[in-house]
């Protein structure tokens, strides 16, 4: 997909372009870099970076590898190997484009520039090459007048691209949830099988103590010394509710393990017959540190309106993205709201308002007839201005500041939705909330 895309881009550009793997394989090639190189497309592509030119293996494949390790053009300097004469000496220009996974390695973008004189010339230093150059960039000019929509297409693949990568980090962050997951399961079980015969292990010690105190009701001193300094009245009472709250314990993480061994099927993308309630369950479970009190807020409660619905043919994982995206933006909004007004109300004040007006999010779920299944997520923060509604499921659209969102949360939960042939939707007022609705056919 990325060798496509680069080779639509480059046979446009004059520059000598290549596609290379941190261990010098050639992927692709424009023309401009097969005349460089004296040899054809066929000729280059599959074979070694190191076979075309002079420099040794050694510093070809280091400068290949700091390149993949950068986003920034890394300068360089290539000599192509001529069949007579002295090699072309080249100045390179290389940085990453697709990072090293475990099936391939990185593959970087090299630009080339052919070098005389010792000297790196620069197109944009000579009057003559300066000349060529503009003849060239309206040649390219008139190419491009016809070539905006494929341009606009390659746009969009690259847009689907990033939303893909997206989705292959949620679904490697659902291996590790179900690694972990599996990991405190073992454990757990074992604790709370064994809590059982603990407990009864208790009762029949308890028995015995019992009848010795019935059959010996004068014990000698020393045992009624050690059962002063014991206390033992207090540990036959402790002691059960202490088994007790292990017990619910061991319950709690139980259900801590089930829900992320549910958020862990992030990684399916077969469609199933699911309970939507189990992954709303599962998601709120994930996001519960985020929802109790903390110095952003004063804690958001959850109001659950589940209505009766039957299962729903869907995929599970790419459904729990959906719920994740929407319940991380609405405690982000209700966390937003909480700062505005603090930060506008006096601090002796604030904690009446936090308690009149406290953080809410309501998930409400029904059946809208035979056919379809509705869930409505909605928070009381501030709301979505709005003269951009009709922007939030853009690509790369947000109102976060720089750095704490990507813009492709909700485009992305459009994306999932649309593919179940699903719809989604928005409503939002400064006054009440946000509200986000989702219909779902019931049936694959």
């Amino acid at each position: 997909m990325i060798r496509d895309q680069f080779l639509k881009f480059a046979q446009l550009l004059p520059e000598p372009l290549l596609l290379v793997t941190s261990a010098g394989e050639i992927l692709a090639v424009n023309q401009p870099a097969a005349r460089l190189f004296n040899k054809t497309n066929k000729a280059l592509i599959g074979q070694c970076l190191t076979e075309f030119v002079t420099d040794s293996s050694e510093k070809v494949i280091d400068y290949l590898r700091a390149c993949s390790q950068s986003r920034q053009m890394i300068l360089g300097a290539l000599t192509i190997h001529q069949a007579q004469g002295e090699g072309i000496a080249c100045r390179s220009q290389g940085s990453l484009i697709e990072p090293r996974s475990p099936e391939s390695p990185a593959i970087n973008l090299l630009r080339l520039e052919k070098r005389t004189s010792d000297q790196f010339v620069m197109l944009n230093q000579k009057n003559h090459a300066l000349s060529k150059e503009i003849q060239q960039r309206q040649r390219i000019q008139a190419e491009l007048a016809q070539s905006n929509e494929t341009l606009r297409q390659t746009l969009l693949k690259l847009q689907n691209a990033l939303e893909v990568v997206q989705t292959e980090k949620m679904s490697g962050l659902g291996h590790l949830v179900a690694g972990i997951a599996h990991e405190i399961n073992n454990p757990i079980s074992f604790i709370h099988g064994n809590l059982t015969y603990a407990s009864e292990y208790y009762d029949d010690l308890l028995k015995l103590i019992q009848l010795y105190q019935q059959e010996y009701p004068n014990p000698s001193l020393v045992i009624q010394q050690e059962i002063e300094t014991l206390e033992l009245d207090f540990i036959q009472q402790d002691i059960k509710q202490l088994l007790q709250s292990m017990r619910t314990g061991s319950e709690r993480i139980s259900e801590i393990v089930k829900s992320l061994r549910n958020f862990s099927r992030l990684d399916e993308a077969t469609f199933k017959e699911v309970d939507i309630h189990e992954g709303l369950e599962s998601a709120l479970m994930i996001l519960q540190s985020r929802l109790n009190p903390s110095k952003r807020h004063s804690g958001i409660e959850v109001i659950r309106e589940y209505g009766e619905l039957p299962l729903v043919c869907c995929s599970p994982g790419q459904l729990n993205q959906v719920f994740m995206n929407l319940l991380n933006n609405a405690i982000d909004a209700l966390e937003e709201a909480e700062r505005v007004r603090s930060s506008t109300t006096d601090r002796k004040s604030s904690p009446e308002i936090m308690h009149n007006d406290p953080s809410r999010i309501w998930i409400r779920t029904q059946k809208l007839n035979d056919r379809y299944i509705a869930i409505f997520i909605k928070d009381n923060g501030n709301g979505i201005p709005t003269q951009i509604h009709n922007q939030i499921f853009n690509p790369f659209f947000t109102t976060k500041p720089v750095g704490k969102g990507t813009g492709l949360g909700l485009s992305i939960c459009y994306q999932i939705i649309d593919s179940h042939d699903g719809r989604i939707n928005v409503i939002s007022d400064p006054a009440w909330g946000t509200e986000f609705s989702i219909e779902l056919p019931i049936n694959c």
